[in-house]
């Protein structure tokens, strides 16, 4: 009840690795706040986890249960699945459509703290350089990013002091060193790999991760006694006053009780994951918006992006057994291709995460997917989710260019392997279809003019000032690094602009 009267100073949608940045910094500003999870809370989690880690003892493997793999088909592909199955969607309630020549693997967590509170995230963050933000005026290959690194630092800083990010100063300038509360010492057979490597290839880094527990900022706003959370809340529409121009509030669902409600907001902030932000502001539409909101540059939905994915390649070290760890260890090797010139057939590069676990090695590349129009999101014209919203209808698929980026990462690593005397056992050279990295961005890039691009440098919305984007859909190009630190460093700089321009009276 105190949702749907309440007028808030600002409702974020989404609960994830963005949204509880937005929610830590609006409300630690004095912003009362009210977020919206379409999932469970974490007590329900929980619970939930608990039984299903009893259960495994007992013998159950839910890889062999047919009902659960019928009614998540699409969210059993990723490896985390077993683990924390009820974290993710039900595919059934939560359908989406591709085209059959294209498909796309849509994974979805739908709980507090999203995809980065799933058991086994891979909780790798890295900084984005200006080989990044300015990759677009040096290849021709869509846009520059609307700020540069310098510009992003300071918000980065501030997310990783509050994660505690753990790491090596390198100094590379294109994986930016981050500010670390503690280093990391390579493995035996990392650093054996390293060596090699290097000395065969001195342009070919191999250095410690760089990682953190997960991001968990919504502990911090509730304490402000400012942040009021509803869970199970599926959001539907962000809701508009043409007359004014402004975004007014949103319609949701209480999954539990069915009710539909409306909440008041001075500010909306979208932090639902790329393509389910998209997909609200495409269902945002009305008589006076034909084609959804905030889409007069016909932007929206378009550019979507996801690394390239493949099951990568194994080997052994040949290590003693005093050299060998017992758990898993992991490193990378940033990208290395096409920085200083154009050396390849294909536009933009890859970096190679190496895990290492006994005598084992294993390298997996993620490459970088150019901006294309053509790979999109729109709305279906036939299928709606459980709750009656039209689904989102996803076409993407790899060009050449990321089919010839993904043979030279192949070879790249068989190359590195042999060098480092490693014994080849497996050899993973299939692209994994769109999706299947979870590193899905664009959709609503940001950029410098409202007619090339959905946001402004600050997440803002061209068309509906206080309407804001705050989570990978804002990516006008990807980079080769996974991308949630550096939505959660926007996410961080974007909050800011929010108070700034509340305490100015401009929104």
């Amino acid at each position: 009840m105190g949702a749907a009267k309440t007028t808030f100073d600002a409702v974020v949608v989404g609960s994830g690795a963005c949204g509880g940045w937005a929610a830590k910094q609006l409300t630690e500003a004095g912003l009362r706040v009210l977020v919206l999870e379409a999932g469970r809370g974490p007590r329900e989690d929980k619970v939930l986890r608990v039984l299903h880690r009893l259960r495994q003892k007992l013998g159950y493997r839910v890889e062999s249960d047919a009902k659960r793999l019928g009614r998540q088909p699409i969210q059993s592909t990723t490896f985390a699945w077993p683990f924390h199955p009820h974290a993710f969607v039900d595919d059934v309630d939560n359908p989406y459509t591709t085209p059959e020549s294209q498909p796309f693997a849509w994974i979805r967590a739908r709980q507090v703290g999203g995809r980065t509170s799933v058991a086994s995230h891979g909780r790798q963050f890295y900084r984005l350089s200006d080989h990044d933000f300015k990759a677009g005026s040096r290849d021709g290959h869509g846009p520059d990013w609307p700020l540069s690194l310098t510009e992003l630092a300071p918000h980065y800083e501030v997310v990783e002091r509050w994660m505690g990010i753990r790491g090596n100063a390198d100094g590379l300038d294109t994986l930016p060193d981050s500010h670390y509360a503690a280093p990391v010492p390579l493995t035996a057979g990392e650093q054996r790999v390293k060596a090699r490597i290097e000395r065969r290839w001195p342009e070919r880094r191999v250095i410690a991760r760089r990682t953190a527990a997960a991001p968990s900022t919504l502990p911090a706003a509730l304490r402000t006694g400012r942040l009021t959370l509803r869970t199970h809340a599926v959001v539907s529409q962000v809701l508009h006053d043409p007359k004014l121009g402004r975004a007014s509030g949103v319609i949701f669902t209480d999954t539990r009780t069915g009710r539909t409600e409306e909440v008041r907001a001075r500010v909306v902030v979208l932090a639902a994951g790329t393509i389910e932000s998209t997909r609200l502001l495409l269902h945002s539409r009305s008589r006076e918006l034909p084609e959804g909101l905030a889409n007069s540059s016909g932007q929206l939905g378009r550019n979507l992006m996801d690394h390239t994915y493949m099951l990568g390649t194994e080997a052994r070290l040949a290590l003693s057994a005093g050299e060998q760890q017992a758990e898993q260890s992991w490193a990378y090797i940033p990208r290395f291709r096409n920085l200083a010139r154009q050396e390849s057939d294909f536009a933009r590069g890859y970096g190679v995460q190496m895990f290492t676990f006994a005598d084992q090695v294993h390298l997996v590349p993620f490459g970088e997917m150019l901006p294309r129009a053509d790979n999109r999101v729109t709305l279906s014209s036939t299928v709606k989710d459980r709750w009656g919203i039209p689904a989102a209808h996803i076409e993407c698929q790899h060009s050449d260019n990321e089919k010839r980026m993904a043979e030279d990462a192949v070879a790249t690593c068989l190359e590195m392997l042999g060098e480092a005397g490693c014994t080849v056992e497996r050899v993973g050279r299939t692209l994994s279809k769109p999706g299947m990295a979870i590193h899905e961005v664009g959709t609503a890039r940001m950029g410098t003019d409202a007619k090339t691009s959905v946001l402004n440098a600050h997440n803002q919305s061209w068309d509906v000032p206080n309407l804001f984007v705050m989570d990978g859909a804002c990516f006008p190009s990807q980079g080769a690094q996974n991308p949630t630190l550096t939505m959660m460093a926007l996410t961080v700089r974007a909050s800011e602009h929010v108070v700034r321009e509340l305490k100015a009276g401009r929104l």
